[in-house]
Order: structure tokens, then C-alpha cells, then sequence
């Protein structure tokens, strides 16, 4: 119901601003569209935002857990521990993360669990550290070190995902700001000034006229939208 509203709140301003007539309703299903596909959008940028905070967090407490001498595969449960303690059963990894230590608790490798852990989730600094897990646990070595260090760059990595998606965050604010100005100002006009818009409305050329300019302010967000969704 919240975004039918939307869908008629936007384009009853589009009606009134643009064409000063109710015919311009039939501007519904495209508006219904375009608000949500940005809806959807959004929603899958919060869950990827989500996952990477969760990530950072599983990741930083096995680590903890290698410092303080315990096995990756303890590891895996303090994350699974910490993960509960921080975000709840609404922790987006718990279920995984539950599997992934069960899986370890009936045999199956630490390695080859996380392997199906990474299928599940499959970004890139997951499906990197699954691939740098099992080569090191095959390699020998100084393993644990190996490991830790590997850790410690992907917290790094995330880190600065975070940080490009908060700068991004702030542009997208200000381009939602600049977004509004125009029709601001359009609006202004027809409350303060009636008489001065009244020429570009209930005629064919008028119609034409603010056409046209919905449709250049409609490029304007798509490129400026464009511009501040970098992907990270």
C-alpha cells in the first residue's frame, strides 16, 4: 500500500507540474515501474550492504579466535556465536554459518564446507577466501599464519567497500536534493505566479513544451543516478 501511495503521490506532482490536467494520470503504470525497479534495486544494495557488515564481522572473529590459539573450525563456531550476539536471530549468516558448523561437526572438512558456504553466497571476497582456504589447507605450511594474514586483507578489502559506499551514500543524498530543486521551483512558479505557467497548459504546443522538459529531467536523474551507483 506504501508504494501504491507513492506511485499516486509522484505522479499527481508530475500531473499538476507538467500538464496541469488529470489526463497526465495515465503516467501511473509507467511511474509504478520506474519506483519499483528503484525499490527492488535498493533492496538488494541493503542485503549486499548487510552481507558485507556480517562478513567483516565472521571473518574478524576467526580470526580473534586463530590469535588466541584455538582451530579454524572453533573459529567457525565463535563466528557463528559472535554473529548471534550482535544481529539476533536476523543475523543474514546464522543459517549458514549453523550449516557450515554442522557440517564440520559430522567430518566433513572445515575447507570443503566453507567451499558450499561460499556457493551459497557468491561474492567475490567469499568465493577468494574459499579458494585461499583450500589451497593453504592443501599446501601445509605455516597454515594458520598464512591464513590469518589472508584474513586480515579481506577485512581490509571489505573495509574499503564500506568506506566507497558511505561516500556514495552521501552523493546520492545530494543528487536526491538537486533532484527536488527543479520541481521546487517549478512549483513556486504555478503557486505564486499562475498566470505566467497558464500558456503551457491546455494546448498542443504547451503539451509539448513541458514534454519535453519532463524529458529531459528524466534523463537527468537516470544519468545522474547513473554517475553515483558505481559499483563497489
Amino acid at each position: 500500500m506504501l508504494e501504491v501511495g507513492q506511485n499516486v503521490g509522484i505522479t499527481t506532482i508530475i500531473a499538476w507540474l507538467f500538464y496541469s490536467s488529470p489526463v497526465a494520470a495515465l503516467l501511473f503504470p509507467v511511474v509504478g515501474y520506474v519506483n519499483a525497479k528503484r525499490r527492488k534495486e535498493a533492496e538488494v544494495k541493503a542485503r549486499t550492504a548487510r552481507f558485507y557488515e556480517e562478513y567483516r564481522e565472521l571473518l574478524s572473529a576467526v580470526s580473534a579466535a586463530l590469535e588466541n590459539g584455538l582451530s579454524v573450525e572453533n573459529g567457525f563456531r565463535e563466528a557463528e556465536k559472535t554473529l548471534e550476539m550482535l544481529y539476533g536471530a536476523d543475523a543474514m549468516l546464522r543459517a549458514d554459518l549453523h550449516t557450515l558448523n554442522h557440517k564440520v561437526a559430522v567430518r566433513v572438512p572445515v575447507e570443503q564446507a566453507f567451499a558450499e558456504f561460499a556457493e551459497a553466497h557468491p561474492y567475490e571476497e567469499v568465493r577468494d577466501f574459499a579458494k585461499i582456504f583450500g589451497f593453504g589447507k592443501r599446501m601445509g605450511g605455516n597454515y594458520l599464519a598464512n591464513l590469518r594474514r589472508s584474513i586480515a586483507k579481506m577485512e581490509e578489502s571489505i573495509e574499503v567497500r564500506q568506506e566507497i559506499a558511505t561516500n556514495l551514500a552521501e552523493k546520492r543524498l545530494e543528487l536526491r536534493v538537486m533532484s527536488v530543486m527543479p520541481l521546487g521551483i517549478l512549483g513556486y512558479i504555478r503557486l505564486s505566479s499562475p498566470d505566467f505557467m497558464e500558456p503551457l497548459y491546455h494546448n498542443v504546443l504547451g503539451y509539448g513544451v513541458m514534454s519535453g522538459c519532463l524529458a529531459v529531467y528524466a534523463l537527468c536523474l537516470f544519468f545522474g543516478k547513473r554517475i553515483v551507483e558505481i559499483e563497489v
